[in-house]
């Protein structure tokens, strides 16, 4: 009897694994970014979200909070300025600095690490799509002359960038007042994350990488 339980708790386990696998395979990551920048206002929200499970962080000069969602609902909001400012008394004690590790230290320890970051690079790069770039800005400089000559670059962006439909940027020139606003939109999906979380684990995984990210971050005695 036991033996049978343990198995259909294995088999569940197993189940489960493979079904998250899946998931990661099958279902992108989407990072969002709308960002409204006015003449007295600047506010933003940023989003990342997996499936139906998100987080989302939203600002302006008056509300700074970050959300847990679920479906689209949220289920958690904290307020980022208390969640800074709440910090346990023993943080707040003033310890010893330790000695900063010499700059060849960071440049052996990049080398090292550089056929790593770049496989997890390239991982990311081959996952990257890119769905909405769009901006629409009002500008105006001190100088119309200089207006004039942003606004002459800009539209030749523009028309460079005319094949690409997921970018779209406008600029307005203004050339009696100095001005700068705006919206900007950015949507990106990262697709089969799982892809980029392979290359990762795998470099965790060797014993010289850990060393190596322990050393660069103060945790580990240098040559360790």
């Amino acid at each position: 009897m036991a033996a049978t339980l343990l198995f259909f708790l294995l088999l569940a386990a197993v189940i489960i694994l493979l079904a998250i696998l899946l998931a990661l395979y099958l279902v992108p990551v989407t990072v969002s970014t709308v960002a409204d920048c006015g003449r007295e206002s600047l506010r933003g929200t940023a989003t990342v979200a997996w499936g139906i499970v998100g987080a989302r962080v939203r600002a302006d000069e008056d509300v700074q909070v970050f959300e847990v969602l679920l479906a689209g609902r949220r289920v958690m909001v904290r307020d980022i300025r208390e969640m800074v400012a709440a910090k346990p008394e023993e943080e707040k004690k003033v310890e010893e600095q330790k000695p900063a590790l010499p700059v060849g230290e960071y440049v052996d320890a990049a080398r090292d690490l550089w056929p790593h970051i770049q496989r997890i690079v390239a991982a990311i790069y081959r996952s990257l799509y890119l769905e909405t770039l769009r901006g629409e800005v009002t500008l105006g400089l001190e100088s119309p002359a200089s207006t004039g000559v942003v606004y002459g670059y800009c539209t030749a962006a523009r028309y460079a960038l005319w094949p690409a439909e997921a970018i779209d940027l406008v600029l307005t020139p203004d050339f009696d007042h100095e001005v700068f606003e705006g919206t900007f939109t950015l949507r990106v999906q990262i697709r089969r994350p799982l892809l980029i979380i392979i290359p990762v684990v795998q470099a965790l995984l060797q014993k010289p990488v850990r060393q190596r990210l322990r050393q660069v971050s103060g945790r580990g005695a240098p040559g360790a």
